[in-house]
């Protein structure tokens, strides 16, 4: 099992009403699980489509690290994300 999953497991207790996971490494990594779409990228602003909510990730030098159906993780210097 994975770090990240562990981790998962661990605040979660594998409860599955949660429709999206973001966990911030430190502001140099997110991990992102629950993704419908991406909406925009960019160095310095990502936004992602969660079920009914919108994720803004902002910082600098962003870049997409892993992405699958729903699942990413991001690098950079991370300075804030907001769920509209």
């Amino acid at each position: 099992m994975s770090m990240l999953e562990e981790i998962k497991n661990y605040l979660f207790d594998t409860d599955t009403s949660f429709s999206y996971r973001i966990i911030n490494l430190g502001g140099q990594k997110l991990y992102i699980e629950g993704i419908k779409s991406i909406v925009g990228f960019g160095e310095d602003e990502m936004q992602f489509q969660l079920n009914k909510k919108l994720l803004k990730v902002k910082g600098h030098n962003l870049q997409i690290k892993y992405l699958d159906k729903t699942t990413c993780t991001l690098s950079g210097d991370i300075t804030s994300t907001e769920i509209e």
